[in-house]
């Protein structure tokens, strides 16, 4: 019987519940067997039952006998179900409270769990006992309460019985995944259990050990507990291998998940171990027959390659990744045309992405390029569809490279079209839908032959839905790329296409045709008129449908109706305003996330339409924006085994980083879209609808401030689009005047621009990051210093950040400083910090000097030896920019920094060649005498970037740093008059001359070469004939200025004069007609 305090319990509040509780409930048990049946009654299959069980036991837990109860009825039922359902609710129930409230009955309660553990034969009860024990730990372990715990799992580990050590290991883990903290205070004694475990005959003892690494992870804080966790490392992937050679691939798993587990951790635990792992990951995904195994290897490898690019390349393991991704890309499956299932060929093309996107292209290009073509031409049509696969895969990361060989994809890719597999043939869609998105401008050339094979396509009779598909996406991209005059000449046979396919059965086909007539209105703009109607009376019926299975079709409409109104502007579109409005309003009405995403774009949309006339309706669509942006719906946070309860309960975690530590966020798409659409409409509307949107900035500055830390990027993303809009719409709204900002400019700026540095110290994501210096850079070349003053010290801690590369979104995890040397340019954020860097500058003057002195080091590392080409260029050209904008104040730097210049115009690329010769004539020119002792070993130097070879001529690149060069020993000459004295220099400095493409440097070189020549001297005189040359080629020049031109016309004169008619003749003899006719003209 229970004891005395639960019967009465029982007796005195039966009649009260009976009537208090919302539906059936049982009578409340008096005894052990009549708590035995209300247990069993819970899994009842009658569900009034089961819910009458459940009230009634809700009750019986108000008390703390129920836990003596309880743990009764778990140690002796003779029903495993009962003593089952009584942990496993018990485990639920028991809080901190209740534990309390029991304290005289602690070692009772932890003596006969122990018992239990080891008694109990019937192993879903065992893990329901266990998972219990696991809860009570909690609550006792932290405080010294249960002494015999470890001891007591350390020799149930030891035990001969299987399912013994299984269980004392899964408590183990238990108590690694809820005490970790308190687990790695004693790591030795962790490291001993698991060391155990992972080396146990029994697979399911090692399973439980990988697990129990994986919990405790996230806990390790001292650099004794890293190093010690390390060592069971090699422990694991033994074991792992141990099961993976019997033949127990999908026993494995454990062990996969756990070294995905520590790839993804903050806590370098593999750092030592990751190129044995990826060579045995691999091997496992070649053997594995099970795609959920080998799709959980190729993802650690991912991983890896994503996070350690370099430790790849170094390790020669670039071939072995690309040899096993083109083994998925050709392994056949069963069903090729579902779209979202896990497929082979899915986890093959994520492979090949990542490594372009991570690793140098040197490494990739050819051997991906070589595989397409070879697999292209295969027999089997597995083969073939690899191959495109495979063009489809680094279409995006290697554009540049690609256009060199464009027609030759489009020969083999439309040949394809016609391939007898219809799963080739949409591997050929598909590749073609990545050339038209990715290999811009260059693919629009081809538009004829392009939109014949691809209407030719959607033509063909029985034609494979899916190919019919994916082709008219690659359509709808192709000709929303096409220039306004090109897609001029296809507006009517598309829009007769996709009318026909607009009127069919097949809803898929047209959902695609409305994007079709969506892609041919972006490109046609005002073309699309004589269609608007038609169009429009076919969106407006879509829109209108509310079934279930046509939202999907009414969102694409909604999407179309929004590019209709911006392609043919307000006056077209103004009388269908109220109708589309209405309509959208009813989209949210119907609770599906595609339409919301839609309407949202479509409010976008209008307002680039409508522009200031929008306002109108901004407060009821600034306000559906930012209702969706402050809702959770989508998002949802759990706990790792599911149970939320736990999250609850005031007592259920100690302190933040507990609760931290335990939650996942989940976030449904579908949310993430419609949010992410919303925060780009309220950008729309700051960008088009000007003083209109005044009113509604606090609001949105309040929402941008909630939004920064929102679990995806995407919505980060639209973040700071706003915020860099709000800047742009204060300066045109208020600019500044004396000098100053304006209090509106003051009011925006002030609230904007603090949440677009904090983007750029926190973001982890690089794009936003980039996007929010965007941002700031704006700030500061609109509104100038009161821009940089009401920021304070912020831009300089930013700035000092980003260039030591130590952002979170810069976040590198290897060993080695120098991998990152070796890595690629990184093209999405540096290029933009240097950006603000320069506009700091031009805004501060010589006022940025003590930035100067703190940023300078962190840039100059981009210019190391093995750092990337563009690295080199992009730090010795923002060298020269800033030090232009802060003037002589560089004079004390110059002991320093000239010596790297001059190093740098010998550098191998010539775009850091022609920054570095920019840079001298900077230093010369603010330099002044501390430049003079730098300008000989700089001439010399520069005399090699005269020398143009005859396969160099006609580059841009290099005709540039020619004139770069000849440009910076002007301004050396022009600092020194000593130099313009000098026979060699004067003769390198006319042997540069005319300039050849940057014309910018012609209001240096020209009126120096006229300052020489009236100065006269035997250095000059032998190049008159060559000077008189060059002011006929400057006079024919349009890019140079006309003051230039007019500063040489009486220098062109005296030449004349002095060299003759012979002279002249000769020089006139190397002109065009042009040149002659314009000279003569000149000589008069």
């Amino acid at each position: 019987n229970f004891t005395s305090d639960a019967l009465s319990y029982c007796t005195s509040t039966s009649q009260s519940t009976m009537s208090t509780n919302k539906g059936p409930s049982l009578p409340l048990p008096k005894n052990k067997q009549e708590l035995e049946q209300v247990l069993l009654a819970m899994l009842d299959p009658d569900n009034n039952r089961r819910q009458a069980a459940a009230n009634c036991l809700e009750a019986f837990f108000k008390v703390p006998a129920c836990v003596q109860a309880m743990m009764q009825q778990m140690s002796d039922s003779n029903e495993p179900t009962a003593r089952q359902m009584a942990a496993v609710l018990l485990r639920k129930k028991l809080s901190a409270l209740l534990w309390r409230q029991n304290e005289k009955h602690w070692s009772t309660v932890q003596e006969t769990l122990l018992r239990r553990l080891v008694a109990e034969n019937v192993w879903p009860v065992q893990k329901a006992v266990a998972a219990l024990a696991c809860r009570v730990a909690k609550l006792s372990v932290p405080d010294g309460r249960w002494p015999q715990l470890v001891p007591f799992l350390t020799s149930l580990i030891q035990k001969p019985n299987e399912k013994m050590r299984t269980v004392g290991m899964l408590l183990f883990r238990a108590m690694g995944e809820n005490l970790g903290q308190t687990m790695v205070q004693s790591i030795n004694v962790f490291a001993q259990v698991v060391s155990a475990g992972l080396k146990d005959p029994s697979v399911r003892v090692r399973a439980e050990a990988f697990r129990a690494m994986e919990g405790v992870v996230c806990y390790l804080d001292t650099k004794e507990q890293v190093t010690t966790y390390q060592k069971l490392i090699p422990l694991a992937v033994n074991s792992a291998q141990q099961i993976f050679k019997k033949g127990n691939v999908e026993e494995a798993n454990p062990a996969l998940e756990l070294f995905n587990h520590l790839a993804d951790s903050p806590v370098p635990v593999l750092e030592p171990y990751l190129v044995p792992l990826v060579k045995f990951l691999l091997e496992v995904s070649v053997k594995a027959d099970n795609l959920a195994i080998a799709d959980t290897a190729m993802r650690f490898v991912q991983s890896v390659v994503e996070a350690k690019p370099q430790r790849i390349v170094r390790a020669q393991l670039v071939p072995d990744v690309l040899k096993v991704a083109f083994s998925f890309l050709v392994k056949p499956d069963d069903n090729p045309f579902l779209v979202d299932e896990n497929t082979p060929q899915k986890t093959g093309v994520a492979m090949i992405a990542a490594m372009v996107e991570s690793i140098p292209y040197k490494h990739l290009y050819r051997p991906c390029l070589q595989t397409s073509v070879k697999l292209i031409k295969g027999q089997s049509p597995h083969q073939r569809r690899a191959g495109l696969a495979i063009i489809a895969a680094i279409a995006e990361g290697f554009s540049l490279l690609l256009r060199e060989c464009l027609p030759q994809l489009l020969d083999a890719s439309l040949g394809l079209l016609r391939d007898n597999h219809p799963m080739v043939r949409v591997a050929a869609c598909v590749c073609l839908l990545q050339l038209c998105d990715h290999i811009q401008p260059d693919i629009r050339n081809h538009h004829e032959r392009l939109i014949k094979a691809m209407v030719q396509t959607l033509d063909r009779q029985g034609e494979h839905p899916m190919v019919r598909v994916r082709m008219t996406s690659a359509l709808c991209a192709f000709v929303e790329s096409l220039d306004k005059e090109v897609a001029q000449q296809y507006v009517k046979p598309l829009m007769t296409k996709f009318g026909q396919m607009v009127n069919g059965r097949d809803m898929e086909m047209r959902k695609m045709a409305v994007g079709g007539i969506q892609a041919v209105a972006i490109a046609a703009e005002e073309k699309f008129l004589p269609y608007l109607n038609d169009a429009m009376r076919a969106m407006v019926f879509f829109m209108s449908q509310t079934q279930d299975e046509m939202l999907e079709l009414r969102a694409a409409a909604t999407d179309c109706v929004g590019c209709i109104a911006a392609a043919v502007g307000a006056n077209a579109f103004g009388p269908m305003v109220a109708r589309v409005l209405t309509l959208a309003d009813q989209n949210f009405k119907l609770n599906f996330y595609a339409l919301n995403e839609s309407t949202f774009r479509l409010y976008a949309n209008l307002a680039n339409c409508l522009g200031p006339k929008f306002a109108q309706i901004l407060p009821k669509v600034h306000g559906y924006a930012i209702k969706s942006l402050e809702s959770m719906d989508g998002v949802e946070i759990r706990a790792p085994s599911n149970d939320m309860s736990a999250f609850h309960r005031e007592d259920a975690f100690e302190n933040e980083d507990d609760l931290l530590r335990q939650m996942e966020y989940s976030i449904r798409s579908g949310a993430v879209d419609e949010k992410a659409a919303a925060i780009q409409a309220i950008a729309s509307f700051a960008e088009f609808t000007g003083s209109g949107f005044l009113p509604f900035m606090p609001k949105t500055i309040e929402i941008c401030k909630d939004c920064l830390e929102y679990p995806h990027e995407w919505v980060r993303h639209g973040v700071a689009a706003v915020l860099h809009e709000l800047i742009k719409s204060a300066h045109k709204l208020f600019p500044n005047k004396g000098g100053q900002m304006q209090q509106g400019a003051k009011a925006i700026v002030g609230g904007a621009l603090p949440l677009v540095l904090e983007m750029m110290k926190l973001e982890p994501d690089k794009q936003c990051c980039a996007e929010a210096a965007e941002a700031a850079t704006c700030a500061v070349k609109n509104f100038g210093m009161p821009a940089l003053q009401a920021a304070g010290g912020a831009f300089a801690e930013v700035l000092d950040i980003l260039l030591q590369e130590k952002g979170p979104c810069q976040a590198y995890h290897g060993s080695e400083e120098d991998e990152k040397d070796e890595a690629d340019h990184d093209e999405v954020l540096i290029d933009r910090v240097t950006d603000l860097l320069s506009a700091i500058a031009k805004a501060s003057g010589p006022g940025f000097e003590p930035l100067f002195r703190r940023v300078t080091p962190h840039l100059l590392k981009f210019n190391q030896p093995h750092r990337a080409a563009p690295d080199r260029v992009m730090a010795i050209g923002t060298l020269g920019d800033i030090v232009e904008e802060m003037g002589p104040r560089v004079k004390p730097y110059l002991k320093d920094l000239f010596p790297v210049v001059i190093k740098a115009l010998t550098d191998q690329e010539c775009g850091v060649r022609r920054n570095a010769a920019y840079t001298v004539g900077v230093f010369a020119i603010h330099g002044k005498e501390a430049a003079r002792p730098y300008a000989k070993p700089a001439i010399t130097a520069l005399s090699r970037l005269l020398e143009l070879r005859a396969e160099h001529k006609g580059d841009d690149g290099y005709e540039a740093c020619r004139d770069n060069a000849c440009s910076a020993i002007s301004k050396l000459m022009g600092q020194d008059v000593s130099l313009a004295r000098e026979p060699k220099v004067v003769n390198l400095f006319m042997t540069g001359l005319p300039l050849l493409n940057d014309q910018e440097e012609a209001k240096e070189v020209y009126p120096r070469m006229a300052q020489l020549l009236r100065q006269g001297g035997d250095a000059m005189k032998a190049h008159h004939p060559h000077a008189l040359f060059i002011c006929a080629r400057v006079f024919m020049t349009p890019d140079v200025s006309e003051d230039v031109k007019r500063g040489l016309v009486p220098i062109a004169k005296t030449l004349a004069a002095q060299i003759g008619k012979p002279g002249v003749s000769s020089v006139m003899n190397k002109l065009t007609e042009s040149e002659r006719a314009t000279l003569a003209k000149v000589l008069g």
